[in-house]
Formats: structure tokens, sequence, C-alpha cells
């Protein structure tokens, strides 16, 4: 009995290792597609394509038309006096701040040091002056050996000396007001920035004007291409806010050129690189600093036209979604009117952009559809069995 039921138990074993080894040993590892579906099955995803053409890049970064920082100067023997707010908007010809000139300040008090002691001396004299004629009235007529007139004459003088001394002190301090409380004022209309921190290296404050526009560089392959008052598309690097603007001038000269550094020193091979200033139609959602990237459309600068539907809106702004190599990416567009269905892009595209003007099943941003143009159109995945 015992016999045959370890033979049962044998037959068990035998039967499981089949079951979970024999599969492999004989197939080894079987290729199967996943439960996933292929990337954008079923989509149905209609695109429109924008034209592929030529176009210059420049990236730059956002800087005031004018700014100034006002450091403390090396003659400023006391602390400034602000006499406005930090974010202000200040007219041309406005108090910004004064400081005091402590060494004029301690030559008007020597002046009035003196006009003291020559009130004093004047007052002396007329004290001298009323005894004499005290003293002249008491003589007796034989006995006097100068007149009247003699003595207020004498006296008189001594009283228009001391007076010119103190008309000449009273000019000197008057002078030197003039001087002693330093005012500067703002020369161009702008915004008052005052550092929080009141190092000696800080400048008392910063005044920068509202506008604003973009400092970039483009190398000389770029730079026959471009030209003043070209259109430009601009896009804000970290927030994708996008607006036109147009170039505004080019620097002939490289800044290594202006650097009186000869072309023999360039031995790496690179291509010099030229000042480009752009100027923007509005500023709205832009700052001093911000980093963008400036399109240049080369050509007939054809205005581009996309299907109505294909336009997104999302709190007021505009966007459409861009299948980006397989991947769905939100661009920020700024438009035009209406046309036949279409709407015109002002700003926001890029070359040969494949926008996705609908699709039988929803997409958002950061959604994989697949790309037409690569030869991968499923997920296969390798599986034991």
């Amino acid at each position: 009995m015992k016999k045959k039921t370890m033979i049962i138990i044998g037959i068990v074993v035998l039967l499981l290792i089949g079951i979970f080894f024999l599969p492999s040993l004989l197939g080894g590892k079987k290729e199967a597609k996943s439960n996933a579906k292929p990337v954008g099955e079923d989509l149905g995803i209609e695109y429109f394509e924008v034209p592929d053409i030529e176009q210059v890049y420049i990236n730059g970064v956002v800087q005031p038309e004018q700014a100034e920082a006002f450091s403390k100067d090396t003659k400023m023997t006391s602390t400034p006096e602000i006499k406005v707010k930090n974010g202000d908007v200040v007219e041309s010809g406005t108090e910004l701040f004064t400081y005091e000139d402590k060494e004029i300040t301690k030559e008007i008090e020597a002046q009035n040091n003196t006009l003291s002691k020559l009130a004093t001396k004047k007052q002396n004299i007329y004290n001298k002056w009323n005894r004499a004629i005290d003293n002249f009235n008491k003589t007796k007529e034989e006995d006097r050996t100068t007149t009247g007139v003699a003595i207020n004459e004498q006296h008189q003088a001594e009283i228009d000396s001391v007076d010119e001394e103190i008309l000449f002190s009273n000019q000197t301090i008057a002078d030197l007001s003039t001087n002693q409380f330093i005012s500067t004022k703002a020369k161009f209309k702008g915004r008052v920035s005052i550092p929080e921190v009141k190092d000696e290296n800080a400048p008392i404050l910063r005044l920068t004007s509202d506008g604003l526009y973009v400092a970039g560089k483009v190398n000389e392959k770029d730079l026959l291409k471009i030209g003043l008052d070209q259109k430009a598309n601009l896009s804000v690097v970290s927030s994708g806010t996008t607006v036109t603007g147009k170039i505004s001038y080019i620097d002939d000269n490289p800044p290594e050129a202006k650097e009186n550094q000869s072309d023999s020193n360039n031995t790496d091979g690179s291509m010099s690189t030229y000042n480009v200033k752009l100027s923007l139609d509005r500023l709205e959602g832009i700052k001093n600093g911000y980093h963008m990237q400036a399109t240049i459309n080369l050509g007939d600068n054809k205005p581009i036209e996309v299907p109505k539907k294909a336009i997104h809106d999302q709190d007021g702004k505009k966007y459409v979604l861009v299948n980006d190599f397989g991947s769905v990416i939100r661009r920020d567009v700024q438009i035009g009117e209406e046309k036949d269905g279409n709407t015109i892009i002002n700003s926001g595209l890029e070359s040969a952009d494949r926008i996705i003007v609908s699709s039988k099943k929803p997409v958002k941003e950061g959604d994989l559809v697949g790309d037409d143009n690569t030869e991968s159109d499923e997920v296969v995945a390798e599986v034991k069995e």
C-alpha cells in the first residue's frame, strides 16, 4: 500500500514538472503582443501640416530700453535720503534721492560762526560809538578835541567794514548751500527698484524704463539672411507666451572685433556672432530678464491659415496641439482674423509643425499618438510562458 502511494506521488510530481517546464524546454522565449494598444491606434487623427520654410532662430533676453543704477558716490559722506518708493513709476526730472555733503556743511557752520562774531563786533562798535557821543556831549566845548561829525564818521566807517564782512559771509553761505544737499533726478520715465539688502556694493536704487526689447545674437551664417524691420515671431521660453515683433537693430561688428581681438585668435573654427535687437509689439506677460526665442520666416511670409477647429482656448489663451515626433505638445499661438473656416496664425507655430485638427478619440497634451514618419507602429513585448 505504501509503495503504491509513493508511485502516485511520483506521477503527480512528473506531471507538474511537465506543465511548468516543458513549454520552455520545447519553445524557449516566445514573442507575443502585449495587451497594450499600438501607439495611436484607432485615434483617427486629422493633421494640418505647416509648410516647411526656411527660418532663422535668434535666442535672446528681454532688457529695458533704458536703465540706470545709482551707486553710492565716494563723495557721499551721509546716508542718501530716498524721495521715491519701490515700484513707483516716475517722470523724467523727478527727484529720486538727496544726500548731504558734510564737508560743505562744516564750511557753512564755520561761516555761521564768523557771522556770529561779526554781529558781536558790530554791536561792540555801536556801544563804543554811543559812549563816544555821550563823552562828547559831557565835555565842555572849549575842551573838546574833536567834533561830533568826526566821531560819527569814524564809527560809521567801522560799521560799514563789518557789514561788508557780514555780506561776504552770507554770500558764501548761500553759495555753499546750493551744493550742501545733492539732488539726483530721473533722466527718463521709468520704474523705481530699491534693493532690499543694503550692503556697500548695492546701488541706492535702479531706474528702468517700461519699454522692453529683446537683445539677441545671430551667427555669421544667418546674418545676411535677415534685415531691419523684418517681422519676427517671439516666444517666452519659460511660459510659451508668444508675441510678434521685428528686427530693430543689427550690429555690423561682432563683439570680438570691438574688443580688438584679431581673427587669428579665433582658432577653434567657430563662427562670429552679431548683436541684434528686436522690438516687441506688445508687452503683456513679458518681463525684464525673460529668455525668448525669435523665429524669422524667410521667403514670402505668407500667413498660415489653420482650420478653426484646431484652435483651442484655455483661460483666454489660444493654443494648438502638435504631434512632435509621437508626443502631443501644446503651442500657444496669437491668432488673427478668420477666413473661410480657417484662422490666421500670427505667431507661435514652427516650420513643419503637424497640427492635430481632429481625432476619433480625444487627445491631450502629453499623450503618445505615434509618429507617422517612423516605422514603429506597434509596441511589442517579450513575455515568458
